[in-house]
């Protein structure tokens, strides 16, 4: 018993020890199990909340719904329209002046343009532009603004070596014997040195605006998008378009010069940042220097000036359709780009367009962006009677097959057709046999002179207006910065027509637009290529060719 009761006594000891030890390893198992489950749990939730927030902030898409607010001002002199000194009195007493203390406006232009688009523009678009930097490749003043010679700065060494110099010298003689063509030809050279000549100008400048005399601005949406970035970032942008070979099937992607860019404080500054030696003086070349002979290679100052930046480490904030190289013509409103987005440009604008849009935007109350489903209604699309020698079907017109169809037989029959299909809302008709029905919101524009008279152009009033009735924005939508451009295009499901998208292609020697015409068939889609000197082609032409494709149809 006693060796018993010893036994037991000296082992309860042990097993207390050991039911200690267990329960500690016991413990620390559960702990540190513990402590890894909440980690990994709290790692995944914080994932998850991080996701959730980012993407509720940014609502999954690729726009902002920025709430902004307007920098002009009430006119007091709203009523004061008696003449056009006044209107354009009250259209700058409501301009925000201050915001050009921190944004440069820069205007490129030639002395071989045509005086009367340089004179619109700086009547309408630039006309509340204090500080405008005039640019060009002769010295000279206009409306109260010296323009600048950009070319003189370029040094003699380098402009001697380069033909295309020899129609700057002769406008420095004062020959007016140069045409718009050669005078395309140096446009080219002024790109890299009006960004240095901006610098200097006003080196304290937040924001470089830089724009051509066919580029319209809504100057009070660019305003509110710039309040939305830091200009301490290096950033760059505008309209994308495809520039030079950068490697590896790739391209450089760069800012489309018509319509309009923006570059940043420290894009510039690093964009024009020059060695410097131990005395203070420079010893690396200039911006110009460094890429002058890339110029000369290149076709186009805009592109040159995108792959300096690319080379700089800036790459192009695509914002495209708010920065827009369709004249406002040929805008497709209605389609998934061009409705609830904010306008802020458009290229090759009428002369009648660019004061016209300017008064009618001084019109409005600015309380919310100008979205391009407000844009609608300075042509009035919903209102338009038809017109003689109107064409609205020279983009993404739609010609169906067979051309025994009734809508080709004549105009009413085209009209009433094309009232029949709820997805047309305008249509052209062509006394050659041809109806073209049109899906987007779009303005047209006058037939080429020599055919006016067989074109007669309409729109779906009531169509349209309905459309519009059930498609309101409710909040506008501000482009993040993507590269690739979409294509508009529509297709049947089974492929039922054809579709044409016109690319530009420009070289030095030779200016073609190149017209794509990618076919389709009911069994599949294929596609070909056409190109023609666009100048010395009627449209009437391009449908003729169409016509030879036997069994496809055309849109």
């Amino acid at each position: 018993m006693g060796t018993g009761t010893s036994t037991s006594t000296t082992a309860r000891p042990f097993f207390r020890v050991l039911g200690n030890a267990k329960l500690k390893l016991l413990a620390i198992f559960l702990t540190v199990s513990t402590i890894l489950l909440l980690t990994l749990y709290s790692g995944d939730l914080s994932e998850d909340i991080s996701r959730n927030t980012k993407n509720e902030s940014t609502n999954e898409k690729d726009y902002w719904t920025w709430e902004t607010s307007t920098r002009f001002r009430k006119s007091k002199h709203k009523n004061d329209n008696d003449d056009t000194g006044n209107s354009q009195k009250a259209a700058c007493d409501a301009f925000p002046s201050d915001m050009l203390s921190r944004i440069q406006i820069i205007l490129k232009t030639s002395a071989t343009e045509d005086p009367k688009r340089i004179d619109t523009h700086m009547a309408s678009v630039t006309r509340c532009i204090s500080n405008l930097l005039v640019i060009s490749d002769k010295e000279t003043e206009l409306h109260g603004h010296r323009v600048h010679d950009i070319l003189a700065d370029l040094s003699p060494s380098s402009r001697n070596q380069t033909p295309e110099f020899e129609a700057y010298e002769a406008l420095q003689r004062g020959e007016s014997n140069i045409d718009s063509a050669t005078g395309w030809k140096l446009d080219r050279f002024k790109f890299l040195p009006m960004v240095e000549r901006a610098k200097k100008v006003n080196p304290s400048a937040e924001w470089y605006v830089f724009l051509e005399t066919d580029t319209y601005f809504v100057w009070d949406n660019l305003f509110r998008m710039l309040e939305q970035f830091e200009p301490s970032s290096p950033l760059y942008m505008g309209s994308p378009a495809p520039g030079r070979d950068i490697g590896d099937g790739k391209v450089n992607w760069f800012a489309y010069g018509g319509a309009g860019f923006v570059l940043s404080r420290a894009a510039v500054d690093a964009l024009v940042a020059r060695e410097v030696g131990e005395y203070g003086e420079f010893i690396g070349q200039s911006l110009s220097e460094q890429y002058m002979q890339v110029v000369r290679d290149d076709c186009c100052g805009d592109s040159v000036l995108g792959f300096a930046l690319f080379e700089k480490g800036i790459e192009l904030s695509g914002l495209w359709p708010m920065f827009n190289a369709h004249p406002l013509d040929s805008i497709p409103f209605g389609d998934n780009h061009h409705w609830c987005q904010p306008v802020i440009s458009m290229h090759k604008s009428q002369l009648g367009d660019m004061t016209g849009l300017a008064d009618w935007e001084d019109e409005r109350d600015r309380t919310k962006p100008l979205l391009y489903a407000d844009l609608v209604d300075y042509p009035r699309l919903g209102q338009l009677s038809e017109r003689k020698g109107w064409d609205n079907g020279a983009w993404g017109g739609i010609i169906e097959q067979p051309n025994t169809l009734p809508q080709h037989e004549s105009l009413e029959a085209c009209r009433q057709t094309c009232h029949d299909r709820d997805w047309c809302m305008s249509y052209t008709y062509d006394t050659a046999g041809v109806c073209v029905f049109v899906r987007s919101l779009r303005l047209g524009a006058k037939s080429k002179l020599e055919i006016a008279e067989q074109f007669t152009a309409g729109w779906d009033n009531d169509k349209i207006q309905n459309w519009r009735v059930n498609n309101m924005c409710e909040k506008p939508m501000w482009m993040k910065p993507k590269i690739l451009r979409e294509r508009i295009t529509h297709f049947q499901s089974d492929c039922g027509f054809i579709c044409p998208t016109i690319w530009f292609k420009e070289t030095s020697q030779t200016h073609q637009k190149i017209k794509s015409y990618p076919y389709a068939t009911q069994e599949s889609c294929i596609s070909t290529q056409a190109t023609h000197t666009w100048e010395n082609k009627q449209y009437t032409d391009v449908l003729s060719s169409i016509r030879q494709a036997k069994g496809k149809k055309f849109l």
